[in-house]
């Protein structure tokens, strides 16, 4: 009696192991895909007029973020807008342009976005920004932020 209690005790141990190593997998798959769905907002509050590495980093974690088919929303915000600034198309870190960075990460799927209100303190117009970057209101940021993304702010 005691073998067939040894064995049935062993049989109950290993099915019980499997059974959480499965729960851990599940639970594991669910915690690494939900990130990607909330996706990325780069918050761009440098000046990139007076230092273009600050916000070439935060471009730069943007475009490794689509390599890695996370949603990307690039937020010029504050001294970020000065980015679209006329004579910022030759803003360049280490032989990087910014401008041409920007436009691979939109033609990638990254979704760049101004502050109109900041546009109007640096007094940057519409006319200014690069094609493919939207002036930013309300009904294109609450859902972003409404999906908890991850945010880094440079």
């Amino acid at each position: 009696m005691t073998q067939q209690f040894n064995k049935l005790f062993i049989l109950a141990f290993l099915f019980s192991g499997i059974t959480a190593c499965q729960q851990s997998k599940n639970t594991e798959q669910a915690v690494n895909t939900e990130p990607h769905s909330a996706g990325l907002i780069i918050n761009l509050v440098s000046d990139a007029t007076a230092s273009a590495h600050s916000s070439l980093m935060g471009l730069h974690l943007g475009q490794n973020a689509l390599k890695n088919e996370i949603p990307v929303t690039v937020f010029l915000n504050v001294n970020g807008v000065k980015l679209m600034s006329p004579g910022a198309d030759t803003l360049s870190f280490q032989d990087e342009n910014l401008h041409a960075l920007l436009k691979a990460m939109i033609s990638d799927g990254a979704q760049v976005l101004a502050c109109p209100h900041c546009m109007k303190v640096e007094g940057i117009e519409e006319s200014n920004l690069i094609e493919g970057v939207k002036v930013s209101n309300e009904e294109l940021m609450m859902p972003k932020i409404k999906a908890s993304p991850t945010v880094f702010t440079y």
